[in-house]
């Protein structure tokens, strides 16, 4: 009897995480420029868990790659978003989702659509990427792409000079001016040298801080505002420890940081902008003006404390 109960426990718990899998389906791996590629993506959500998915806008996310390559491809930005729908299907106890994206691409190869991340109460999950190939429509023997017949009559007439000089006497006497306007803007202009000003990833960093400080979007939209923040703390320590964290989740961010050995106060405050990033984004919690300010302050700390020290003006 326990052997039997064991088992159907152990069944329904397989199938339970089965269901909760995101399933992608694609209307067809080969598509022609200019026509409608439909990607549609399905998921279980279980009861009491809440599902955060947020679209792309206008360009799907893509890469293309050579026909022999490992995948990392360069980015494509032709795959415009032609519509986007979502349904919801309580059935009982579960629920269905069902995202709908209707895209055309615009250029030729071969195209990976990145995995989408989606969050399903606390675990971060993403859907599977997408191998299609996208191409011109080919020539068809015997059909003329271009049908345009031409004919030309010559026109027999004596050159005079003096009526050319009256019609197209001006054309000339533009070309005098226009050059000698060149020459004397050359002679009189007084040319300056300046040197253009080379910034530093600190510079860099901190000038966007104050511009993203200076918008005060959380008054509006404190997901925008959060998502920008969280960006540029995440786009600076990439470049500054030449790793890839924009397209990780803050756990695995930590995780990666934690391995370089950083100091341990600057790693509780990196972590503390994280979390408060993500719990504004994912869990849609919002902060007062004085709590993004001190935020914004932290962000700053972490680039005075991880920069280099500058010596070139010593």
């Amino acid at each position: 009897m326990n052997g039997k109960l064991l088992y159907l426990l152990f069944t329904h718990w397989i199938l339970t995480a089965y269901a909760q899998e995101p399933v992608t389906y694609i209307s067809s791996k080969e598509i022609t420029v200019g026509s409608l590629l439909e990607v549609q993506y399905d998921l279980v959500i279980p009861e009491g868990e809440v599902l955060t998915f947020t679209p792309p806008v206008r360009i799907f996310p893509c890469k293309r790659i050579a026909s022999q390559s490992n995948l990392k491809g360069s980015e494509f930005t032709e795959l415009e978003i032609f519509s986007y729908s979502d349904t919801i299907l309580r059935v009982g106890a579960v629920t269905h989702w069902n995202a709908n994206f209707r895209l055309i691409p615009w250029d030729t190869g071969m195209l990976v659509l990145q995995p989408l991340p989606y969050r399903l109460h606390e675990r971060m999950g993403y859907f599977s990427s997408i191998l299609i190939q996208s191409s011109f429509v080919s020539a068809k023997k015997g059909i003329r792409i271009y049908d345009i017949e031409e004919s030309v009559t010559p026109l027999n007439k004596e050159f005079v000079f003096s009526e050319f000089i009256k019609t197209y006497g001006w054309i000339p006497l533009l070309i005098l001016l226009f050059v000698g306007g060149v020459l004397l803007y050359k002679k009189f202009k007084r040319t300056t040298h300046v040197e253009p000003i080379s910034l530093t990833l600190k510079q860099q960093t901190l000038q966007s801080i104050d511009k993203l400080a200076g918008k005060k979007q959380w008054e509006s939209d404190q997901k925008t505002h959060s998502t920008e923040l969280s960006f540029i703390l995440r786009w600076y320590l990439s470049t500054r420890y030449h790793i890839n964290l924009l397209e990780r989740t803050s756990f695995e961010t930590l995780l990666l940081l934690r391995a370089l050995s950083l100091d341990e106060y600057l790693q509780i405050i990196i972590a503390r902008v994280l979390t408060e990033s993500d719990s504004v984004k994912f869990a849609s919690n919002s902060l007062s003006e004085q709590e993004h300010l001190i935020l914004i302050e932290q962000l700053r700390e972490i680039i005075q404390l991880s920069s280099p020290i500058d010596i070139s003006h010593v």
